[in-house]
């Protein structure tokens, strides 16, 4: 059976920069203008929004899963 990180994870900031990371480097290919720039020097205002949406969909997929999610 394949375990679900989402559902097993312990260390929920690893997870959500995880997240984040991956979620920034899809959008490399949206870029029209070629100012995409590598998660390392996206900057701190890009991270911290990237960070706080991984964290919004962490909790929405593990309220419809049914996983209890606490804030650490």
């Amino acid at each position: 059976m394949t375990r679900c990180r989402l559902c097993d994870a312990n260390d929920h900031e690893a997870l959500a920069e995880d997240m984040a990371r991956e979620m920034w480097a899809s959008l490399a290919t949206n870029d029209p203008h070629a100012e995409w720039h590598p998660w390392d020097e996206a900057g701190h205002y890009w991270q911290r929004v990237m960070r706080q949406y991984a964290e919004a969909v962490i909790r929405t997929l593990r309220r419809e899963q049914g996983v209890r999610f606490s804030e650490g």
